[in-house]
């Protein structure tokens, strides 16, 4: 059999991984004198089925060797790569010890471009993604009613806490993370605008029933009687 499993794991040698694992002398997640595990061997020459079965078998996909370095910092092509983000949610976002991430590692090195340009495209997707957000949320506040006295009721609007706004200190902890959780499901749903829009429409309603219901309670009993 192999001297060891990170030689076995380099070399694709499925079965001997596989008998080191059985023996319990090793894991998926042993370490060389660097730090350097199975993981890290197998991802680095592109061994998915034995990326597979090391994972399956307790594996840590992010564990990192002596330097910080992540299996995902030495990936070579860019199937791999892919495989360890989209299949096994490689997290690209860890830095190591000098503080590169593996997109950044991987373009210094200026061997695999490809593998870099992927990687660096993951991280510039999500402001890309949030300013798309802000755009469709910049769009919906524009369609909204301009603030003013409309049939002889004030529309403002104002950016506040949940704790600073009026009623809120009435509410329970449940009830704030239940109005939290219905915010965050309409923005993440197809149509946040039309969601919004009727949360709006509602509250402006709720809220209009109240101030007609503390006016009538404000009369007097004798006015409320004819």
């Amino acid at each position: 059999m192999v001297s060891n499993i990170w030689i076995a794991a380099a070399d694709n040698q499925k079965e001997a991984v596989e008998q080191y694992i059985i023996s319990s002398d090793f894991t998926a997640n042993s370490k060389d004198p660097n730090g350097y595990t199975p993981i890290h061997a197998a991802a680095s020459y592109g061994h998915h089925d034995l990326i597979d079965y090391l994972v399956n078998h307790g594996g840590d996909i992010n564990i990192q060797d002596s330097e910080g370095d992540t299996p995902l910092h030495h990936v070579e092509d860019l199937t791999t790569a892919r495989l360890l983000v989209e299949k096994y949610k490689a997290d690209y976002k860890i830095k190591n010890n000098d503080g590169l991430t593996a997109a950044s590692f991987i373009e210094e090195e200026d061997e695999f471009p490809e593998v870099a340009t992927y990687l660096k495209n993951l991280t510039h997707d999500k402001p890309e993604e949030s300013s798309s957000e802000v755009a469709k949320a910049n769009e919906f506040l524009e369609s909204l009613p301009a603030p003013g006295t409309v049939d002889g009721h004030e529309i403002k609007y104002s950016l506040q806490s949940e704790q600073q706004q009026q009623g809120d200190e009435e509410l329970s902890p449940e009830e704030l993370e239940q109005r939290r959780k219905k915010i965050e499901q309409i923005l993440r749903s197809e149509n946040p605008e039309e969601g919004l829009r009727e949360l709006i429409t509602s509250a402006v309603h709720d809220g209009l029933e109240q101030r007609q219901q503390q006016d009538e309670e404000e009369e007097p009993s004798s006015k409320r009687r004819k």
